[in-house]
């Protein structure tokens, strides 16, 4: 369910629980989110209000969050007018999408004040403002002009104006025959869900799918094609939808997908789910929270993902265009031939040649067709002085030319290193796996490196699991063989050079970045079928996991080594045999 407005009339009976409460503290974590502490007694909580485009709500939360250095100017207005204040009353005007929080404090003066926190809920319109008792802005986390809204202005000092009024029916105040009147008097074509949505207030999308999910009516169904039985089930269905405003009919739950991700949040169980998990939650707080801190979580993930790649895609093609001079120097070894045999031929000619010939032609005696050869000269020069010339750019092209081997050799081979970095970002599902990328990348020069804290007594073995790479994913044969993968190169090297025992089996894309895959032999024979599937996570965990069929190679840990001075996750093997097979799915 998103957060509608039925969705808000359940936050709200919650938080009318904490009318007394005190505003201990106010922080503004994030951009256009605010978190007040409500403290009674000993009990403090924490209320969210956020007014961001695609994550505006209101709840209470138990997630941390780190606060800036210094506040943000919002921030600290709602500091000088609430702090110490008392929450005084939670209000929803009919079922809209606004929340109104009354509060009880005192002004610059010490003398009695009241102020409202309006929270609007309502997709890139949201917003959070803080009103007077005279109810004009004090300020906003939005402010925006008639530039913006023909409707309002949100600035300090204006009045409060309300968002415009939805024409629609309080569905906690009408009757079966009302329900019906207002859907039959409606576009008859249009399917029951929007009928609902447009004529009833606090009812968002996913809620109305669930109305009619209850009533047993298929998706898409127009009013036209319901009858009085219909009709008579979508009301009941609709009480039922109704309760989960009220504590006494809260059912919260977050859906979740098959791969665990949360799909949907409500206050009540969502039959349109059917087959999928639901897990349930104490309060409809609990399950927005829940369902929100893990969308934070992955958008955390994806943004530090992002930065990671932008470094990886730069390093990258760096790498390339160093990679496509120096193939072209190799290249300019055949040309560096060239100048040896104008200088040979010279030489063999120097008799028949004269200062100030611009070309002479020969005969090529290094070809048995004898064919013939014209080679240039420079005028200002003997013919001994361009001789000496060509052999001295002979010298120089093919000192270049083995130069550049070598240094084609290794920025080939940093390719493959950074491709594998790469990889490892592809699959890295946690925030603790791209710190151990970022910190592999730091340690091999590519990211400036961390200003070290001062020590403290005590803390050497903390240093010592910091160090420690996270556990790689880990698989269970249908011979009952686990089969363990590394996530990093970190990981590659530990599982490797320190985890695996000398007759594990070790598996590989043959010449592909990848994971390195460990089979756990533990003294048996591996079977083909074992021997297959670790061979398709290793084809399907390396840089052509997309390709239909790859060349793995196995063999003996004992025969796997790393040389001196190798990049993380670089080694070499002997005693392999290759196999050809399709990436695990």
């Amino acid at each position: 369910m998103a957060f509608d407005g039925l969705f808000l009339a359940a936050i709200k009976e919650e938080l009318t629980a904490l009318i007394g409460s005190r505003v201990d503290r106010i922080f503004q974590p994030e951009k256009e989110t605010i978190i007040l502490h409500l403290r009674r007694g000993r009990d403090t909580r924490k209320l969210l209000l956020c007014s961001l485009a695609d994550q505006a709500r209101v709840h209470l939360t138990a997630a941390s969050f780190t606060n800036p250095a210094n506040p943000p100017l919002f921030c600290m207005v709602l500091r000088k007018h609430l702090e110490g204040g008392t929450l005084t009353a939670v209000e929803q005007p009919a079922l809209e999408r606004v929340l109104e929080l009354h509060f009880q404090t005192t002004d610059e003066l010490g003398r009695p004040a009241a102020r409202r926190l309006i929270v609007e809920i309502m997709g890139k319109h949201s917003n959070i403002i803080l009103l007077n008792p005279e109810g004009n802005i004090i300020d906003a986390a939005r402010r925006y002009t008639h530039a913006v809204s023909r409707h309002r202005e949100v600035l300090p000092g204006r009045p409060y104006i309300p968002p415009p009024a939805q024409a629609k029916t309080d569905p906690r105040q009408i009757s079966d025959e009302t329900l019906a009147r207002l859907l039959l008097e409606g576009s008859l074509d249009t399917p029951l869900e929007r009928l609902l949505v447009a004529k009833l207030a606090g009812l968002g999308p996913e809620t109305a799918r669930e109305v009619t999910c209850r009533a047993g009516i298929p998706g898409g169904t127009t009013a036209e094609n319901c009858g009085a039985y219909e009709l008579t089930r979508l009301y009941q269905a609709l009480q039922g939808v109704l309760a989960s405003t009220t504590p006494s009919g809260w059912r919260p739950a977050v859906v979740l997908a098959p791969a665990g991700q949360p799909l949907a949040f409500a206050a009540l169980e969502l039959t349109q789910y059917q087959g999928q998990q639901q897990v349930p939650f104490a309060s409809p707080s609990a399950a927005c929270d829940s369902f929100y801190q893990h969308r934070r979580e992955q958008q955390l993930l994806e943004g530090a993902r992002r930065s990671l790649e932008h470094i990886l895609e730069r390093e990258l093609k760096r790498c390339y265009k160093k990679e496509g001079l120096q193939a072209a120097t190799v290249a300019g070894a055949a040309e560096a031939k060239r100048f040896r045999l104008a200088g040979e031929l010279i030489t063999a000619n120097i008799y028949q040649l004269e200062k100030g010939q611009t070309t002479f032609t020969t005969t090529n005696f290094y070809e048995p067709a004898g064919e013939a050869v014209t080679i240039e000269l420079d005028p200002a020069l003997t013919p001994a002085e361009n001789a000496r010339r060509y052999f001295q750019r002979y010298n120089k092209a093919r000192s270049a030319a083995r130069q550049a081997a070598a240094h084609l050799e290794q920025t080939r081979a940093e390719i493959a290193y950074l491709e594998s970095i790469a990889q490892a970002l592809g699959i890295a599902i946690t925030q603790e796996d791209l710190a151990e990328i970022r910190r592999e990348l730091r340690q091999s020069g590519y990211l400036p490196q961390e200003k070290e804290k001062p020590g403290k007594p005590g803390k050497k073995n903390n240093k010592k699991e910091a160090a420690r790479p996270s556990q790689p994913l880990e698989f269970t044969s249908p011979d009952g063989f686990k089969i363990l993968v590394g996530k990093n190169n970190r990981q590659n090297d530990w599982l490797t050079l320190k985890f695996a025992a000398d007759s594990d089996i070790w598996v590989h894309a043959k010449d592909i970045p990848g994971s390195h895959v460990i089979i756990r032999a533990e003294g048996r024979d591996v079977p083909a079928a074992t021997l297959e599937m670790a061979a398709r996570l290793a084809a399907r965990y390396s840089r052509a996991g997309q390709s239909s069929r790859i060349p793995v190679d196995h063999t003996l840990v004992k025969h796997v080594r790393k040389p001196p001075g190798a990049r993380p996750g670089m080694v070499i093997y002997d005693h392999q045999k290759t196999v050809y097979v399709a990436p695990a799915d």
